[in-house]
């Protein structure tokens, strides 16, 4: 071997150990992960003994932008907003990493007395499914039908025919309000022109239409949401909010308009290739 042939091996023998020493810390310390305050993927994050620290952000605009720059080791948040985050980002240096962690089923939240409306918001959402409404606004985000091949479990099956005065009450002010956070790519966010847009916007708009009501919608703090409806508010939360057990002891929720799951995102040079190096 030659000098130089000497000095190349032994270069890559100092990279590996070196790699193998910076890795073997990481590992000691654990990973940091970024989600968005108050949302599922909080939980997630917490449950693996490999995250020491979870750093919360109002978006997934701020997320992404903290992993690219190296200052946490990875994200959690839907798939399909992390794959529209990515390509609008223009992040080049991150990927998805693994499979999903779970599925989210996602409908609209409404008060525990509002059965009325939420079952007139089902038949809107079946009619609009149905004419092609939906499918049309879904390949306008997504390129593609984001329904199609997935079950839609009906939240509350087999229920009677509601007879309170939540929808009546709606239909004669000719409004139904809706929050979200307002800070959501590509489900609800504001675009170069300052406008609320999004696919959970254009869906809520579509039903409203279909109901003969206006759709206002309301952005506000995610992680006080809840509080909010509860409040009266707003009619409801249509912001992509995960249907979960906890939530339905405070809140209903309609049938879903669509599925998604949390997702891990890293940066292409990362050692964390799935949930497994997160256990």
């Amino acid at each position: 071997m030659t000098q130089k042939g000497l000095w190349i091996a032994l270069l890559i023998i100092v990279f590996i150990i070196a790699a193998f020493f910076i890795t073997s810390e990481r590992s000691e310390r654990g990973f940091t992960v970024a989600v968005v305050t108050g949302t599922t993927f909080e939980k997630e994050a917490r449950r693996f003994p490999g995250v020491s620290e979870v750093k919360l952000y109002e978006d997934d605009n701020q997320t992404l932008t903290e992993l690219a720059n190296g200052r946490v080791d990875a994200v959690i948040t839907d798939r399909l907003v992390a794959l529209t985050g990515i390509k609008k980002g223009g992040y080049d240096n991150l990927k998805l990493a693994g499979g999903l962690l779970y599925y989210e089923t996602i409908g609209v939240a409404l008060g525990k007395e509002d059965d009325a409306l939420r079952q007139a918001i089902n038949k809107a959402l079946n009619e609009i499914i149905a004419d092609g409404t939906y499918e049309k606004i879904s390949k306008k985000y997504f390129n593609a039908d984001i329904l199609e091949g997935v079950e839609r479990k009906i939240t509350f099956p087999d229920e009677p025919q509601a007879t309170d005065g939540s929808w009546a009450k709606a239909k004669k002010r000719g409004v139904l309000s809706f929050a979200m956070s307002g800070g959501y790519p590509p489900f609800n966010y504001y675009n170069e022109n300052n406008e609320l847009t999004g696919f959970d916007v254009e869906i809520a708009e579509a039903v409203c239409e279909r109901l003969g009501v206006r759709y206002k919608p309301v952005t506000t703090a995610w992680d006080g949401i809840i509080e909010g409806l509860r409040a009266g508010r707003y009619d409801g939360v249509w912001g992509s909010m995960a249907i979960t057990e906890e939530r339905l002891e405070i809140v209903d929720f309609t049938d879903p308009y669509y599925v998604s799951g949390a997702q891990l995102v890293v940066r292409e040079d990362s050692p964390i290739t799935g949930a497994e190096s997160l256990r």
